[in-house]
């Protein structure tokens, strides 16, 4: 007897699944789980860096093995270079190999795994580097044919679903570990004059890009100093492995319109992104807003005491200033519907019943909805949109079921509405 009510509750239990399962093909409808997002509105811009910098010279010339990453503090009179006569025949296959292991370290870092907004960020960058090369600025195409570089490796890990570029690293590394163990005889010690953080590359821009420049910048300013050309290098001075950076704060200047930068708030703090550099997110306080006289353009002036490995020693860099940013649960706004008390809100499928739940939208972006998450200890925290329900996302002749005090079961109509 045992076995044959076994029996009978399972094939009850078949029939019930049988006929919700029936009730989902019939209707079309396709549910998800409710995930946490945010929405961020942002400007995206070419930032400057401005900071007091000092280079670092060696005596002689050679290959130059570094001692120090970019970014990490330095004492004075440490030796952050090493450059060996031996190694000068290799000093290029140095530098390439250096030059390569910071693209695919940067290649590693992936903050956006959307194929889409990289392959915009590609196209964009193509068309950009079009231009350069046509206008002659060759540092400028330099520097983005090397971003170029980074999101193409980034849309391979994406796309192959690749782990990471870690095998060509540590083969980059075992040839450099190669070239400079096979260095014999004298060297020079490179010392440093101050003490500060270490930058492996100096642009000629040292002298120009300083914190003074940053805090009396005009609105013509910035265009007149990146026009003036880097610095050539003097024999006197002899030969530059790196810079140092003589204090942790740094600024971060930046051309927007007038309209974009009444947005903004001196005094006020905000996050900035580099997008190339893994999307390293920095707090800078807005130090200064210039305005062009008798023009709509305008100048922002950011500073920081942060400092990131990943952002490098390039001079220019894209940024995006992060004005506002909402969290929340992320709804489509197809899902959204307006039931029969007038209630905004999304259907769930929940113990294998359609039920309502009522959502505050917060904002709107691609046709998305961004709605508030409620906490457990808010008034009327049961009727509303929780993370992890499974909303429904479409369907036809929906019904939603609730459940009555006698056991029954109470079917109502979705009203689907767009």
């Amino acid at each position: 007897m045992k076995y044959v009510l076994t029996s009978i509750i399972a094939l009850a239990a078949m029939v019930y699944m049988g006929y919700h399962l029936y009730s989902m093909f019939k209707t079309g409808m396709t549910v998800e789980p409710v995930q946490s997002a945010e929405i961020s509105n942002q400007l995206t811009l070419t930032g400057v860096i401005f900071r007091d910098e000092r280079v670092v010279y060696g005596t002689a010339s050679g290959g130059v093995v570094r001692m120090f990453s970019n970014g990490e503090k330095v004492s004075k009179n440490a030796v952050v270079a090493k450059i060996y006569d031996t190694l000068r025949t290799e000093d290029k296959t140095l530098s390439r190999i250096e030059n390569d292991l910071s693209i695919l370290a940067k290649s590693n870092k992936i903050s956006d795994t959307s194929t889409k907004n990289t392959d915009a960020k590609i196209n964009k960058l193509y068309y950009t580097i079009r231009l350069k090369s046509e206008e002659g600025d060759y540092a400028t195409f330099a520097e983005k044919t090397e971003e170029l570089l980074i999101l193409l490796n980034r849309r391979e890990i994406i796309v192959n679903a690749r782990l990471n570029f870690n095998t060509e690293i540590a083969d980059l590394r075992a040839q450099r570990e190669k070239i400079v163990s096979a260095a014999t005889g004298e060297h020079e010690d490179v010392k440093t004059p101050v003490s500060g953080y270490f930058y492996s590359y100096a642009d000629g821009y040292e002298n120009v890009f300083t914190s003074e420049a940053a805090l009396k910048l005009g609105y013509d300013d910035l265009s007149s100093l990146l026009g003036r050309g880097a610095e050539k290098q003097s024999e006197e001075d002899g030969y530059a492995v790196g810079k140092m950076a003589q204090s942790a704060v740094w600024y971060l200047c930046m051309k927007t319109d007038r309209e974009s930068a009444a947005g903004l708030s001196e005094g006020k703090t905000y996050p900035v992104s580099f997008p190339m550099a893994s999307g390293s997110e920095i707090d800078f306080t807005l130090e200064r807003i210039v305005t062009q006289n008798g023009g709509e353009g305008a100048v922002l002036v950011f500073s920081t005491s942060t400092l990131s490995a990943d952002i490098g020693s390039a001079r220019k860099q894209t940024v995006s200033v992060i004005q506002e940013k909402t969290v929340g649960l992320r709804v489509p706004v197809t899902a959204v519907r307006t039931n029969d008390e007038g209630d905004i809100g999304v259907y769930i499928l929940k113990n294998d019943r359609t039920t309502f739940r009522k959502i505050q939208i917060l904002t709107e972006q691609d046709g998305y909805c961004l709605v508030r998450e409620f906490s457990p200890d808010e008034e009327g925290y049961s009727e509303m949109l929780h993370k992890y329900d499974n909303f429904v996302r479409s369907g036809k002749g929906l019904k939603e079921q609730k459940a009555e005090d006698d056991g029954e079961t109470t079917e109502y109509e979705i009203r689907i509405f767009g």
